[in-house]
């Protein structure tokens, strides 16, 4: 049996053929021109992505620099006042047996702490050049947020804390308080 079509279908190839035009150069321009550009992008990413890294790796050698405090002042030209050498015994010596203490970095930090259902005082001792922003969690709720005036000599506040039930106390310190150095304690009332 034959097919009824393939006449049919002989016949517009040999009409349309020679009407169909082959790609040309303005295809492969094109072509040629979006391979130019994956391979640009590509390149811009891989430039780009070093470029970060180096620059957060000599974040790192900075930060882990120990600048004595003498040579670090308000008034230094182009250099970040980062407050006393001793700033975190100055803090620790404001919170007498804290169980956590720190400087801040450029990024936020959390503390948590273990608690029972009760009341709390907890102790926030500070020494640096900024005032450091943070809030309080009870069992993921937020139940304060405050602020400590950090200073040289140091400054403490305390604050009184309702756990309805066992878990955790949770302190979220804003790096906003970069440099700045923390001590704190939870005790039960």
């Amino acid at each position: 049996m034959s097919d009824p079509l393939t006449p049919l279908f002989n016949d517009l190839r040999a009409k349309t053929l020679p009407q169909v035009q082959a790609p040309g150069t303005e295809a492969a321009r094109r072509t040629v021109h979006r391979r130019a550009t994956v391979r640009a992008s590509v390149v811009a990413a891989v430039v780009i992505v070093g470029g970060g890294a180096f620059i957060v790796d000599q974040r790192n050698d900075y930060q882990n620099t120990i600048v004595p405090a003498s040579s670090v002042s308000p008034s230094a030209s182009g250099v970040a006042w980062t407050g006393r050498a001793d700033k975190v015994e100055v803090a620790a010596a404001l919170v007498p047996g804290a169980s956590h203490a720190d400087v801040m970095d450029a990024f936020d930090q959390d503390v948590g702490i273990e608690a029972t259902e009760g009341r709390y005082r907890l102790r926030v001792g500070c020494s640096g050049p900024t005032a450091l922003p943070f809030t309080i969690l009870l069992n993921g709720a937020v139940d304060q947020q405050s602020s400590v005036d950090c200073t040289d000599p140091g400054e403490a506040r305390e604050y009184e804390l309702t756990m309805p039930r066992a878990g955790s106390v949770r302190i979220l310190f804003s790096s906003v308080g970069q440099f700045d150095a923390y001590a704190l304690k939870l005790t039960k009332i």
